[in-house]
């Protein structure tokens, strides 16, 4: 479908930037529908929105990381499976609520403090702590590998995450029926059946997930093209295009989707959905992906998965005021613009890796 040779010609490079725009006309329309579909299904099902979002929601917009993970650690490609889901981690902390907080100051209930956000500082150190081997074991000349049975650890994790989910879910549904009449009534008129809204969610996250590959695809293709044509190291090219292009075009789903979720005042899929893709980021992609196949760490990666964690602690900071802030959203993204500077400059220098 898309022209990817390594350097395009002039219709190479137009039918790709047409793919471009299409991919990001399906990726706001599709988010449109999953948000509506969604907030829809946990107000019938007296669910809240939190829960919605930090489960159907977050799983759904990982679905691009999924996929490109698995299908990497098939290949053997551990570089690009880690670096996926650790660039995509740091793009949805740092972009996604970024831009979502600027667009509409986003209010962070003290729930997902207390339970959700604690999960997933606990689940990014647990990752750096088993990718460390040299440091834990002491012998400096061996491998730092994921293996299969700390991959099983995620996994046992993310059922447990899960079964947290329905847990509150349940009890989120006790404190909904408390809600006043008119409030109730109020919503009826408005809401759609439950048909229409399951058809809304499923033809939105179809919408997300090939808009998301209409975006990475072309992107990506151009992006090589572009460097080779400057007569760049092509291995240089293609480290610079996983760890941004493909990165970035994975977490679209997740950037649009909570754009969307704060323009319509669904702050809780917000917010949820990134803390929840990030969750189920870790401990199912990463689980899966190094259960098919162990996966091999380096230097770089280890680096960014304690940027990750940082970065997770900051976000976590802003949170606990209750709200984040446009301020703070603004914050977000001169840090990710300091990220990426100092991605490109690592290239060139991989000395400033941290060397595990």
């Amino acid at each position: 479908m898309f022209l990817q040779a390594e350097v395009l010609d002039g219709l190479g490079y137009f039918l790709n930037i047409v793919f471009l725009i299409l991919g990001i006309v399906l990726l706001i329309e599709g988010a449109d529908y999953f948000v509506e579909g969604a907030s829809s299904i946990a107000r019938k099902l007296k669910i809240s929105a939190l829960v919605i979002g930090l489960t159907v929601v977050s799983f759904g917009t990982s679905a691009p990381e999924l996929a490109v993970s698995v299908t990497s650690s098939i290949k053997g490609e551990s570089g690009i499976a880690l670096g996926n889901v650790v660039g995509s981690n740091i793009m949805n902390l740092l972009v996604v609520l970024g831009c979502s907080s600027v667009i509409a100051p986003i209010a962070v209930k003290k729930s997902i403090c207390k339970r959700e956000f604690p999960f997933l500082t606990a689940s990014t150190l647990l990752l750096i702590i088993f990718s460390l081997d040299n440091l834990f074991t002491g012998y400096t000349g061996i491998q730092n590998i994921l293996s299969r049975g700390e991959c099983l650890v995620f996994v046992c994790g993310i059922g447990l995450f899960c079964y947290m989910s329905i847990v509150m879910a349940k009890k989120d549904s006790i404190s909904l029926e408390n809600t006043e009449i008119e409030e109730k009534k109020e919503e009826e008129k408005k809401e759609i059946p439950l048909w229409k809204a399951i058809v809304y969610l499923l033809l939105g996250l179809a919408g997300i997930v090939i808009g998301a590959e209409f975006v990475t695809t072309p992107a990506t293709a151009i992006a090589t093209s572009l460097g080779l044509v400057a007569n760049l190291d092509k291995t240089l090219v293609t480290n610079v295009v996983g760890l941004t292009v493909v990165a970035i075009g994975t977490s679209l789903p997740e950037l649009v989707t909570s754009i969307i979720a704060a323009r319509k005042g669904e702050n809780e899929i917000a917010i949820g959905n990134v803390v929840g893709s990030n969750i189920f980021n870790i401990l199912f992609i990463c689980g899966i992906s190094g259960m098919i196949t162990p996966l091999t760490m380096t230097s770089d990666i280890i680096t960014d998965m304690i940027l990750s964690f940082g970065i997770t602690i900051l976000v976590f900071s802003f949170c606990r005021k209750g709200k984040l802030e446009r301020k703070d959203g603004g914050i977000l993204l001169g840090i990710y613009a300091l990220y990426l500077t100092y991605i490109l400059v690592r290239l060139f220098y991989p000395m400033l890796a941290i060397p595990f």
